[in-house]
């Protein structure tokens, strides 16, 4: 740890340690949580526009009101499909800024945090929480990938 009298992290009692360790790991487990929730959505969701493709295909006796049916469900799941996975990138930044909180708390990007070694954290940590979804392209793009694909399958449905 830096300097315990420097400002911001004056009087640091084990219990505050132990507490913050504790949100730490807390905020770090939801973040892991919210981003393998948003990989899961993504890869299960196309698999699941595949499966439906295949079904159509090799259905050929399928009426048409079930075929519009499906489709609008599946326009439907891709529209909350995308929405969810936008409201868990702004949740997941919101849990990196509540880390980053407490790792500017304990000083860990000081330059002298380890001493020769320099800071524990590095500078660009501290603005990374605060990136918008249109500035972070492979979360974008993922979710841009996610409702091209059931979109694109609600009208292969209709067309197939």
């Amino acid at each position: 740890m830096s300097d315990p009298t420097a400002a911001g992290s004056a009087d640091i009692t084990v219990q505050k340690q132990q507490s913050l360790l504790t949100f730490h790991r807390v905020f770090w487990d939801e973040m892991t949580w919210r981003r393998n929730a948003g990989y899961r959505t993504v890869i299960l969701g196309m698999a699941y526009c595949g499966i439906l493709i295949a079904l159509v295909t090799f259905n050929r006796q399928m009426l048409w009101p079930v075929r519009a049916c499906m489709s609008a469900v599946v326009a439907l799941a891709t529209a909350f499909g995308a929405g969810y996975l936008s409201s868990n990138y702004k949740k997941y930044m919101a849990a990196a800024a509540r880390m980053v909180l407490i790792e500017e708390y304990l000083g860990a990007f000081d330059a002298d945090f380890l001493g020769h070694l320099g800071p524990l954290m590095l500078p660009d940590r501290k603005t990374r929480p605060s990136i918008p979804l249109s500035k972070d392209p492979v979360c974008l793009w993922s979710i841009l990938a996610f409702a091209a694909a059931g979109l694109t399958t609600a009208v292969a449905i209709l067309l197939v």
